[in-house]
């Protein structure tokens, strides 16, 4: 009978699509990977994977073989963990997302979290590596993962607004007469790019767009805040900008969510760690509405730590807030 830790090197391997990986993520040395693997393969009477140069890729029967047996590793995995780690002082829940999400999506939503929580800020590709290195248990992005050593769900989907001061004057209802109203206003955007804010223009308003630039700011709070204080229209996630439309700081100019499809967010975790209670709980917390009704959602505990990751922010095409 094959051990269980032949089973979990196998997971390992099947996740990682990489024997190197596979052995770093195990703690273990290739060698001790690569003879775990024949000897499970010498059990089975068949290869499991096929060798590439660029990593492996399982045989028919390798996934077969994975779907029998994932479930079971990652619970006898959890259990062993659970005996390990003292239940009086759980470690904290490490979060992943950049600030702007966490200021105007995640918070409200955060309140109230049975655990501590500890947030680290960065962009999609750093926060998925992490994610996979084991220095953050969960992240909340834009970008599905790819690969099967993560998994992910849809937790949101987060439209778009279109906003500017609230001294303007009423836009033009039509879409070409919008475009032209809107390209003799300045514009606030979040990088220089805009790539929703072109397809915006060129897709629903048929023009390009030529609004002049008043600022770039790759915050998603100063651009909303530069729109309350008159310096121009921008395009941006609409969690962004629901305080200040609430507050009749800003108003939306235009119903542009109906013309732009909402940018989808992802809760990705180690395919591992699908059934920690958890991650579960967050899951739903962040798939539930915020208090609202006029009442501010509580502040987190104090329990609540964050750090950044990187200093360079390069935002995801859907994303980007114009």
């Amino acid at each position: 009978m094959a051990s269980f830790n032949a089973f979990r090197v196998f997971v390992a391997v099947y996740r990682a699509g990489s024997l190197s990986r596979a052995a770093h993520d195990r703690h273990l040395t290739q060698p001790a990977v690569s003879a775990q693997l024949a000897a499970l393969e010498a059990r089975v009477g068949e290869p499991l994977f096929l060798r590439t140069p660029r990593g492996v890729i399982p045989t028919e029967r390798g996934k077969l073989l994975y779907a029998q047996v994932a479930q079971g590793v990652d619970h006898l995995q959890a259990a062993s963990a659970a005996l390990r780690s003292n239940p009086a002082q759980p470690g904290p829940l490490r979060l992943g997302l950049t600030p702007e999400v966490l200021h105007g999506f995640a918070l409200p939503r955060l309140a109230g979290l049975p655990g501590a929580v500890h947030v680290t800020f960065g962009e999609d590709r750093a926060l998925l590596t992490a994610l996979g290195s084991g220095t953050l248990d969960v992240a909340l992005v834009t970008t599905e993962p790819e690969g099967r050593q993560l998994t992910a769900q849809v937790v949101t989907e987060m439209p778009f607004a279109l906003i500017g001061p609230p001294n303007w004057d009423p836009a033009p209802a039509l879409p070409a007469a919008l475009g032209a109203w809107l390209n003799a206003r300045p514009w606030v955007s979040y990088s220089v790019e805009r790539p929703v804010t072109r397809r915006f223009f060129t897709g629903t308003l048929g023009q390009r767009f030529e609004a002049p630039q008043a600022l770039v700011a790759p915050d998603l709070r100063a651009v909303v805040r530069a729109v309350t204080l008159g310096m121009g229209a921008s395009l941006v996630p609409l969690f962004a900008a629901q305080e200040a439309l609430d507050a009749g700081q800003v108003r939306e100019l235009w119903p542009a969510r109906s013309h732009i499809p909402a940018a989808r967010w992802w809760l990705a975790q180690r395919a591992a760690d699908e059934a920690r209670p958890d991650l579960h709980t967050l899951r739903g917390a962040l798939q539930s509405r915020p208090l609202r009704g006029g009442k501010e959602a509580p502040s987190l505990p104090a329990r609540l730590h964050s750090d950044w990751m990187e200093p360079t922010r390069q935002r995801p095409d859907n994303t980007d807030s114009s």
